[in-house]
């Protein structure tokens, strides 16, 4: 599992950079004094006009440089890659070669080089898998990387995320309102580069094909809560009525992911099921809310008002899901060996009558059978099942 991010793992063709004054000032003389001309250097990189585009132009910082020009003069001076990261003050991405400019959007100044994988990073990447998207339908175009809500404390701390991770850099905005919008969209658009740096440890896909990162089972629990509270922020509902927090995606494979990496954490979800077209799973134990809240919550103001409504309110009783209320039924008949109404009731502190209907359906299952004595019915497992 890789812990961090570096230079190397972008595409070094297409990656510009900026050093800081004073580093890029002794790169750029010790390269000179290696070859004593210009031209002499520039004829060595494959470069033309090198008085103009080596001596002004990337000595003093007029444009970025290719990382594959930095790496290879990096090889004859001696000076790490380490070196470099540490002394990086700008960093953008060229889609086509073929172009002038050298950039695809907005550089990254002074970026948090190398990136680091960590909770803030996982909480980016849940908004990704999210309300989020990396577009790569027109790569030559550029690669972008959008993140869209509703909610204004969602999108300030989105950007905040980005800039504490990857370093200075602001999005494009745009704001979408009007038609079936009944509140203001905004959707927040990054440069390629940002992109590349993510793509490079996570293979990010949309619509059907979204996935959450195989890499986040193997990372820290506060990395897996950060990823799992973005997704709940974004995708999750709050239900004080039925005391239960639901999180629902068409695409299976996530949902997957979500429901095991819930398990890992100590929850019990309830399996997967599909309701208006969605995938969806249930957290309705109390049990299960109130470690919600512990290790995980809402940074969406609604969401957690809810939550902490709940909370508040308390339960009456414990909650099954996934099929417990019938295991439940089978371990009291099989202790007992026959079990009235009122014995179930007891025991589960559930009402009678829903006691009555779990009854019923279990009949029909032929998991159990009944008898009736003395005016009442008493409920055994049917052996021949």
């Amino acid at each position: 599992m890789k812990e961090e991010i570096h230079l190397l793992d972008l595409p070094i063709e297409k990656t510009y950079i900026k050093l800081n004054d004073n580093f890029r000032e002794r790169f750029f003389e010790l390269s000179y004094n290696k070859y004593n001309s210009w031209n002499k250097l520039g004829k060595s990189l494959g470069v033309k006009r090198a008085d103009t585009i080596i001596a002004r132009n990337w000595r003093y910082g007029d444009c970025c440089t290719p990382l594959s020009v930095i790496l290879k003069i990096s090889k004859e001076i001696n000076i790490s890659i380490n070196e470099i990261e540490n002394n990086i003050a700008e960093i953008k991405f060229k889609t086509s070669l073929n172009k002038r400019g050298g950039s695809s959007g907005k550089p990254i100044i002074n970026p948090n080089l190398p990136i680091i994988i960590n909770e803030d990073f996982m909480e980016i990447i849940g908004h990704i898998c999210g309300d989020g998207s990396i577009t790569r339908s027109s790569p030559h175009k550029g690669v972008s990387l959008r993140y869209v809500n509703s909610e204004p404390i969602l999108i300030e701390s989105f950007k905040e995320k980005v800039r504490r991770v990857f370093g200075n850099i602001e999005p494009n905005i745009q704001i979408r309102n009007g038609g079936n919008y009944t509140r203001d969209n905004y959707c927040l658009q990054y440069p390629t580069i940002l992109s590349m740096f993510i793509l490079s440890v996570f293979d990010c896909q949309s619509n059907e094909l979204k996935d959450a990162p195989e890499f986040i089972f193997d990372l820290p629990i506060r990395a897996k809560c950060s990823f799992l509270r973005a997704l709940f922020d974004d995708e999750g509902t709050v239900s004080v009525k039925d005391k239960a927090i639901t999180i629902g995606l068409k695409p299976i494979k996530i949902v997957e992911k979500i429901r095991s990496l819930l398990i890992e954490l100590g929850f019990n979800p309830s399996k997967i099921f599909m309701s208006g077209g969605v995938n969806k799973i249930i957290l309705c134990r109390k049990e299960d809310i109130i470690l919600f809240n512990e290790i995980i919550g809402f940074k969406h103001p609604s969401k957690n008002e809810k939550l902490i409504s709940i909370i508040k309110n308390g339960w009456k009783f414990n909650r099954y899901i996934n099929g417990e209320v019938k295991e439940k039924i089978v371990e009291i008949i099989k202790d007992k060996k026959t079990a009235n109404l009122k014995d179930f009731a007891i025991i589960l502190n559930r009402h009678p009558e829903t006691i009555r209907r779990h009854l019923n359906n279990m009949q029909k299952e032929k998991f159990i059978i009944s008898k009736r004595e003395n005016n009442e019915f008493l409920w055994s497992l049917n052996e021949q099942t």
